[in-house]
């Protein structure tokens, strides 16, 4: 006679041998992993099939949005904020290379490297931030939104910052 545990060991097992029920992996979802937004799918995408002004109606009034509506209405502004800030540091970056060419000339240190150096600082500052503020929230639902707002929030900021300074 055959002990019931036997007949049970043999089918957990079996069960164990398939990958996609590993328990371990059964636990994870997308809100619980570390994300790399660097490789993110761009919210273009998401938004495949839809016109601007229904996407713009989408993210200004929240309407019948989805969490993933949502987040990626959040990682829509960011993208713009972004290509703003990107914008604003090329002309800069312009100015500064131009004005060296006087620097330079009279024997002086030159500004562009480190208006670099701190536009890398700045950009690692604001990453590691955002993150800090998203994973604080530990698996929640709105981990993406939270993201991509901080990113937003952040970047604003710096171009605020950068077109108040005095260069």
């Amino acid at each position: 006679m055959m002990h019931p545990i036997r007949k049970l060991a043999v089918p957990l097992v079996m069960i164990s041998a398939l990958p996609f029920l590993d328990p371990v992996a059964l636990g994870k979802t997308i809100y619980s992993v570390q994300f790399d937004y660097k490789k993110a799918t761009p919210s273009s995408v998401y938004f495949t099939g839809k016109s601007r002004e229904e996407i713009d109606r989408l993210c200004r009034t929240g309407e019948h949005a989805s969490t993933a509506d949502i987040a990626a209405c959040s990682q829509r502004n960011f993208e713009r904020i972004s290509a703003q800030l990107n914008s604003t540091v090329k002309s800069l970056e312009a100015e500064f290379r131009k004005d060296d060419v006087d620097l330079r000339a009279d024997n002086n240190p030159v500004a562009l490297p480190y208006f670099e150096k701190g536009q890398s600082a700045w950009v690692e500052y604001r990453d590691n931030q955002c993150y800090a503020e998203t994973y604080s929230l530990g698996e929640a639902s709105m981990r993406y939104m939270t993201f991509w707002d901080c990113m937003a929030r952040i970047t604003k900021e710096r171009i605020s910052d950068l077109k108040s300074a005095e260069y």
